[in-house]
């Protein structure tokens, strides 16, 4: 969550070129809502703190189904041993959390891409989303409201 200067620093900088200025001291809702848009000029990519079992599972199927294929996604074969490694971890998998923290999981997905059974591209796509100008700045989750934006103001 920002302090109140932080956000007052956004508010008044204006670094992205948002238009916060029509809105200071006229409407906070606005503020709060062109801050928390996922779709304002603001928002961008965003890493991920933690992931359900659930959406990682859901995103694994393409990954199993190269096992069951046995190819990698360079169409060679994928070694026996190989194979029974990745069935064991999503057997482990299913029965895991059911919130995982991203900075755990790196490694897995990252020897998944080695192992040829996933892409950089899909890991990106487990790990990331478009996040508002407030997540971007102060981290997944944050959202502002009405009344932190007539703080940071002074009103």
């Amino acid at each position: 969550m920002p302090t109140s200067a932080q956000l007052n620093s956004e508010l008044t900088t204006d670094p992205m070129g948002m238009g916060y200025a029509a809105y200071v001291g006229v409407s906070d809702n606005t503020l709060a809502d062109m801050l928390n848009s996922l779709t304002s000029k603001g928002a961008a990519t965003i890493q991920l703190v933690n992931v359900s079992k659930g959406a990682l599972l859901l995103s694994s199927v393409p990954l199993t189904d190269q096992l069951a294929a046995g190819l990698t996604l360079s169409g060679s074969a994928i070694p026996s041993a190989t194979r029974q490694k990745w069935i064991s971890r999503f057997d482990a998998l299913r029965s895991a959390d059911p919130v995982l923290e991203v900075s755990q999981m790196m490694p897995l997905l990252e020897s998944a891409v080695q192992d040829g059974i996933a892409s950089s591209a899909w890991v990106t796509a487990v790990t990331t989303r478009t996040g508002s100008r407030a997540e971007v700045l102060w981290g997944a989750g944050t959202v502002i409201t009405p009344v932190q934006i007539l703080q940071s103001i002074g009103k």
